[in-house]
C-alpha cells in the first residue's frame, strides 16, 4: 500500500488509487495524513483530538475520532490500529519518506523525480503541514541545485528566489552560454534582494564566482552532447583533419554508408571543441524526423530554445541564431536533404558565427559545402601487428563489454585480424560481430563471416555498403527465432520506445518481449538510453531499415503498424483531459517523449483508419495547444476531418478543437463557420445532450468574435436537458454580459452560474468550457488602459468543482471592470483556494496569474510578484508554454508598474518572441499591446503609440473585435491618426460595450 502526500493526497491500494467516494469523512483523510507524516507513523490519541477537533469537549471529540478511525480502517484495513491510547499506521509506503531517503543519500535526480508536488497543497493553510512542507521544499531545492542544470536551478529559484546555490548554477550556465552580462545582473539582483530583506551580502562562494566573472575568467560553453556510453577508439588523424576544416567555418558534411561511424566521429570531434565556441556545441538528431517542416523545430529543441513550430519555423530559428557563435551538428540528414539544405543556406546567409557540421549518406549539395568521406578503420595487412590498429582495438574493446577480461593474444589475433579485414573496418559491423563474443570464439565468428560474405562475390567487387549489408544480414541470421521476430516488429516505432510500448505492440505467443528485448540489447542491435527513472530503447536507423524489410517480407507490416497505431491511440486517449473523470489534471509534457510515435500513428491511421485518426486528433489537440504546436495540430485536424467525413460525435469535437487552434493562430473569422459545422455534425449523429453542448460551444466561439447578440440568444433559449448544460448556459450568458462590459448584469449572471454549478453532481465529467477574459482594463494614473493578461479560449473543459473556481475568477474580472479591486481580490483568492483544495495545478496557475494582476492594479507589488512567479512556475511544471508566455508578459507589466521599465520590456519581449515562434497570433498582438503599456508606465507616450499601432496591425486581421477596438482607442488617445478613433467608435457601437463606447464618444466630441 502506498500513501501519496506530495502533490496531493492519494492512497494506492492493490496497485490502484482508492476512489474518492470511499473517503466519506474529510477528517478520516486528515487522520491518515497526520499519521503518515508522524515519527514512527504513530500519534497519541490526545494529540490527534487537539489537532483534529480543537476546542471540542473530550467526549464529543473522542466519538468523532472513533468515527474517523472506522472510516479510515474500512479503506486501509488492519494497518490502522488504536492500542493504549496510541493510534498507529502500520507498514505502508509513504512517498514523502521515500523522497527524503533519496535526498539524504545524494540521489538527486531520483529525488527530483520523486517530488511530484508540494506537500498536501489542499491543506496549505493547515499549521500542522506548513513547517514540514517548507522543509520538503528546501530539500527539493537542494536536490535541484545538485543536478547542476539550468532549468532545474530556475525551478529552485521559482520556489526560493534567494537560494544562493541555485543562483550560482544559473550564473555559471549563463556565462557558459556566452551571456556573462546576464549572469552578472543575476548576482546583482540577489545582492540587492538580500540587502533589502536581511541587511546581508551574498555568501563568500557566490561573491568569488561574481569576481571571477567580472575579471572575465573563462567559463565552459554549453553543449548537449552528453557522456559517451562506450569508449572512442582511433580516428585521431580524422579528428585532426576535421578540426582543420572546421576552423574555416561554413558547412562541413560527413558522408559515408550507414554504420561507418559518421555520428560518433562528429560527436567526438565536437566534444574536443567545446571551449572553442562561446555559445556552445549542439547536436540535433534528425533520424526520427519524417516531416521536413519539423527540421527547424527539432533543431530549436536541441539548442534548448522554445519551439520554432509556427508557419515559418526556419525564419524563427535563424533569427535566434543570428548573433550566436556556436557549432551546430545536423545528424542523419540523408532523408531530409532538401530541408537540411535550406536550413544550411539560411544559416550561412544570416548567421556568420554559426558553423555547421552535417552527417549524411550523401552531400547536401549547397554552395560552399565541404565534404569529408568518413573512411573505414585501419585493417590489418598480412604483415601488420594487429594490436596497434584501430579496427582491432575497437573489436577487442567491444568484446570486453560482453566478455570481461578478454584479451588479444597470439592464438586469437589471426582470427580477429581476419574479422576486421572481412568487415572492411566498418565500425557498426565490427561492433555487431564483437557482440557475438558472449558465446562464440573469434575463430568461430571468422568462419561464419567468411560464409556470409562469400555470397557477395570476389573481394575486390564488394562495396562497403554491401559489406555492411552482409554483416547486418549475418548478425540477424544468428539471432534466435524469437529475437528475429521481435527485432522486425520493433521497426514500427518512430524514434525511441518504452518497454511497455514494446510489450503492448510487439508481444505474441511467439515472443516474450521482456526477455527477448534484453537479449537483443546484449547483441548491440537495440540501443538502450535512460529517460528519468525509466529506460527507453531505440534502433539505429541502419538496423531499423533492415528490420523494416524483414517485417514486410514476413507479411506482418500491416498488422503491427495497426497495433502501433492502436497502442498510441489508447495512450493519447488516456492522456486526454477531456475524458478524465472527476478533477481534470493535465500533464501535457509527458507526451513529448512519444511525439514522433504519435505522429507515426496518425500518419498510418489517416491512410488506413480515418475514424481512429479522428479520435487521435481529438485526444491530442489539448497537448498541441499547451505545447505551442498550433500549426501542426490544426493541420492534423484538417486532414483527419477530411478523411473521416461521416457525421459523428467525435467529428463534432474535432471541429471545435480545430476552432480553438485556429483561434490561437489568429484566424478568428473562421470561428463562426466552424461553430456552425460543429453543431451540424452533432445534430446528425449525437444525442440531445451532444446537440445542446454543441450549440453552447458555438455560443462561446461567437462571443470570442464579438457576435454577442447571437451568443446571448443561444445562452437564454438553447434547450438544457441536464444540470451541467444549464450551468453552461448561465456561464455563456455571464460571459456575454462581461464582454459587453455590463458589470452589473455580469456579476448577477455569474452569481446565477455559481448557483447552477452547485446543483451539478461533483462527479460529473468535464462539461464547462473554461474560457477567460483576455483584455481587462488596468489603472495608470487617472485613467485605465487595456492589457492582455489571458487568452480568450483557454481550451479546457472542466467539471462542476473546477468550474466553480473558474466562475469565481471570471466574476473577479467583472469586479475589476466595475473598479472594485477589493472585491476582485477577494473573489480571485477564493478561486485560487478552490483550485488548491482540489489540486488542480492548471486552474491554480490561472487563478494565481489573475490574482497577481489584480494585486498589480492595487499596487500590492510584493504580493503580485509572489503570485505571478508561482503561476509561472506551475505553468512551467505543467509544460504549458502558452500559459508561460502569458505569465511572462504579466511579470513585465508588474515590473514596469513597480518602476522597472527595462525589466518589464525584457519579460514582455520574451513573451513576444516565444509567441511569434509558434504563430500564436493573439499572443503576438497581446505582447505588443503590453509593451505599449509598459512604455506608458515609463512615461514614453511616443513609443507607446508606435507599439499600440503595431498591436492594432496584429489584431485587425484576426477577427477578435474587442481586442482591436480597445487597441485602436488607446492608439487614438496617444495621438494616432483619427482613423483609429473612428474605427474604435464603430466597433464599440457594434459590440455594445458599456465602457468603451462612452469613452470613444467623449474623445470624438472633445476632438
Amino acid at each position: 500500500m502506498l500513501i501519496r502526500l506530495l502533490g496531493g493526497f492519494e492512497v494506492d491500494r492493490d496497485g490502484a488509487p482508492v476512489p474518492a467516494r470511499e473517503w466519506r469523512l474529510r477528517k478520516a483523510r486528515t487522520l491518515v495524513k497526520l499519521l503518515a507524516l508522524a515519527p514512527g507513523r504513530q500519534m497519541h490519541r490526545d494529540v490527534l483530538l487537539e489537532l483534529l477537533w480543537p476546542g471540542r469537549d473530550p467526549a464529543s471529540a473522542a466519538n468523532n475520532l472513533h468515527q474517523a478511525l472506522h472510516v479510515a480502517r474500512r479503506v486501509l484495513g488492519d494497518v490502522l490500529t488504536l492500542r493504549e491510547d496510541v493510534v498507529t499506521l502500520g507498514p505502508v509506503e509513504v512517498d514523502v519518506l521515500e523522497f527524503e531517503r533519496l535526498a539524504r543519500e545524494g540521489r538527486s535526480r531520483a529525488a527530483v523525480a520523486a517530488y511530484t508536488g508540494d506537500l498536501l497543497p489542499e491543506d496549505r493553510f493547515e499549521d500542522w503541514a506548513t513547517e514540514r512542507r517548507e522543509q520538503l521544499r528546501s530539500l527539493f531545492c537542494a536536490a535541484l541545485v545538485d543536478l547542476d542544470d539550468l532549468d532545474a536551478a530556475e525551478r529552485a529559484l521559482a520556489i526560493d528566489a534567494r537560494h544562493e546555490g541555485a543562483v550560482r548554477v544559473v550564473m555559471r550556465h549563463l556565462a557558459a552560454a556566452g551571456r556573462r552580462s546576464e549572469a552578472l545582473a543575476r548576482y546583482e539582483r540577489l545582492r540587492d534582494d538580500l540587502l533589502a530583506d536581511f541587511g546581508t551580502d551574498p555568501d563568500p562562494e557566490t561573491r568569488r564566482l561574481y569576481r571571477r566573472m567580472l575579471t572575465d575568467e573563462p567559463g565552459t560553453p554549453g553543449n548537449n552532447l552528453g557522456s559517451p556510453l562506450t569508449s572512442f577508439v582511433g580516428r585521431e588523424r580524422e579528428i585532426a583533419d576535421v578540426h582543420r576544416l572546421l576552423v574555416r567555418g561554413g558547412l562541413l558534411t560527413f558522408t559515408g554508408v550507414g554504420g561507418a561511424g559518421k555520428t560518433r566521429l562528429a560527436e567526438e570531434a565536437a566534444r574536443r571543441l567545446i571551449g572553442s565556441y562561446p555559445d556552445g556545441v549542439w547536436f540535433a538528431d534528425l533520424a526520427r524526423v519524417t516531416d521536413p517542416h519539423l527540421v527547424a523545430d527539432t533543431v530549436a529543441a536541441a539548442l534548448g530554445l522554445e519551439p520554432a513550430a509556427g508557419s515559418d519555423p526556419l525564419r524563427t530559428l535563424v533569427g535566434r541564431l543570428a548573433t550566436g557563435t556556436l557549432l551546430l551538428i545536423l545528424d542523419n540528414c540523408e532523408h531530409l536533404l532538401t530541408a537540411c539544405a535550406a536550413l544550411a543556406v539560411a544559416v550561412r546567409r544570416s548567421c556568420p558565427g554559426v558553423t555547421l557540421l552535417a552527417t549524411s549518406r550523401e552531400p547536401l549539395h549547397v554552395p560552399g559545402e565541404v565534404t569529408f568521406r568518413v573512411p573505414s578503420l585501419e585493417v590489418p595487412a598480412d604483415d601488420d601487428r594487429p594490436a596497434a590498429l584501430s579496427s582491432v582495438r575497437l573489436f577487442v574493446e567491444r568484446a570486453r563489454d560482453v566478455r570481461p577480461g578478454f584479451a588479444l593474444d597470439d592464438t586469437n589475433a589471426p582470427a580477429i585480424a581476419e574479422i576486421c579485414r572481412r568487415l572492411d573496418g566498418i565500425p557498426l559491423a565490427l561492433e555487431l560481430a564483437a557482440a557475438r563474443m558472449s558465446h562464440l570464439e573469434p575463430a568461430e565468428i571468422a568462419e561464419r563471416l567468411t560464409g556470409a560474405l562469400s555470397l557477395l562475390g570476389r573481394r575486390g567487387e564488394v562495396t562497403r555498403h554491401a559489406t555492411l549489408r552482409a554483416a547486418l544480414e549475418w548478425s540477424h541470421a544468428l539471432l534466435d527465432p524469437d529475437e528475429q521476430i521481435l527485432l522486425r516488429r520493433l521497426a514500427v516505432f518512430a524514434g525511441s520506445f518504452s518497454l511497455t510500448a514494446a510489450e503492448r505492440v510487439c508481444a505474441g505467443d511467439d515472443v516474450n518481449v521482456l526477455d527477448c528485448l534484453g537479449r537483443i540489447v546484449d547483441k548491440s542491435l537495440v540501443q538502450i538510453e535512460p529517460a528519468g527513472d525509466r529506460s527507453r530503447y531505440r534502433l539505429l536507423e541502419t538496423i531499423r531499415q533492415l528490420a523494416r524489410e524483414r517485417l514486410a517480407a514476413a507479411g506482418e507490416e500491416a498488422a503491427f503498424e495497426a497495433a502501433h497505431s492502436r497502442y498510441f491511440a489508447r495512450l493519447a486517449a488516456e492522456s486526454d483531459p477531456d475524458d478524465a473523470p472527476g478533477i481534470v489534471a493535465e500533464r501535457p509534457q509527458l507526451l513529448d517523449i512519444d511525439h514522433d510515435n504519435l505522429r507515426a500513428a496518425l500518419t498510418w491511421a489517416l491512410r488506413h483508419d480515418p475514424a481512429r485518426a479522428l479520435q487521435l486528433t481529438v485526444s491530442l489537440w489539448r497537448y498541441w495547444l499547451s505545447r505551442g504546436h498550433f500549426v501542426e495540430g490544426a493541420g492534423w485536424l484538417e486532414r483527419a476531418l477530411a478523411a473521416a467525413a461521416a457525421p459523428s460525435p467525435e467529428r463534432s469535437r474535432a471541429v471545435f478543437a480545430l476552432a480553438v487552434l485556429t483561434g490561437r493562430l489568429g484566424i478568428g473569422r473562421r470561428l463562426s463557420e466552424l461553430g456552425d459545422a460543429g453543431v451540424a455534425d452533432a445534430e446528425r449523429s449525437g444525442t440531445a445532450v451532444d446537440v445542446a453542448r454543441a450549440w453552447l460551444m458555438r455560443g462561446i466561439l461567437l462571443v470570442g468574435v464579438a457576435e454577442v447578440d447571437e451568443a446571448e440568444r443561444i445562452a437564454l433559449t438553447a434547450p438544457t436537458p441536464d444540470p451541467p448544460l444549464t450551468a453552461t448556459a448561465r456561464w455563456l450568458a455571464a460571459l456575454a454580459a462581461l464582454f459587453r462590459e455590463d458589470t452589473g448584469l455580469a456579476r448577477e449572471r455569474f452569481a446565477e452560474c455559481l448557483r447552477a454549478l452547485g446543483r451539478v453532481d461533483a462527479a460529473a465529467g468535464p462539461f464547462l468550457p473554461a474560457v477567460t477574459v483576455c483584455l481587462p482594463l488596468a489603472p495608470i494614473g487617472d485613467t485605465t488602459v487595456p492589457v492582455f493578461e489571458e487568452s480568450w479560449l483557454l481550451g479546457r473543459r472542466v467539471g462542476a468543482v473546477q468550474g466553480h473556481a473558474y466562475a469565481l475568477s471570471a466574476a473577479g474580472y467583472a469586479h475589476r471592470l466595475a473598479g472594485d479591486l477589493t472585491a476582485a481580490r477577494d473573489t480571485v483568492e477564493r478561486a485560487a483556494d478552490g483550485f488548491a483544495r482540489i489540486d488542480d495545478t492548471a486552474g491554480l496557475a490561472h487563478a494565481l496569474n489573475h490574482l497577481g494582476c489584480v494585486e498589480r492594479d492595487a499596487r500590492l507589488f510584493d504580493a503580485a510578484d509572489k503570485h505571478l512567479r508561482e503561476a509561472l512556475r506551475l505553468r512551467e511544471q505543467l509544460g504549458d508554454r502558452r500559459g508561460e508566455n502569458l505569465s511572462l508578459a504579466n511579470l513585465g507589466l508588474l515590473a514596469a508598474a513597480a518602476g522597472d521599465v527595462a525589466g518589464g520590456r525584457r519579460y514582455a519581449r520574451m513573451a513576444l518572441d516565444r509567441s511569434t515562434a509558434v504563430d500564436d497570433a493573439p499572443g503576438v498582438g497581446g505582447a505588443l499591446l503590453d509593451l505599449a503599456v509598459i512604455e506608458l508606465y515609463g512615461g514614453d507616450r511616443h513609443r507607446a503609440r508606435v507599439l499600440t499601432e503595431r498591436a492594432v496591425a496584429a489584431f485587425e486581421p484576426q477577427g477578435f473585435l474587442r481586442l482591436e477596438a480597445w487597441s485602436r482607442l488607446l492608439a487614438a488617445e496617444l495621438g494616432a491618426p483619427g482613423e483609429h478613433l473612428r474605427a474604435a467608435h464603430a466597433l464599440f457601437g457594434r459590440l455594445g460595450c458599456r465602457i468603451g463606447s462612452p469613452r470613444a464618444e467623449a474623445l470624438l466630441s472633445g476632438g
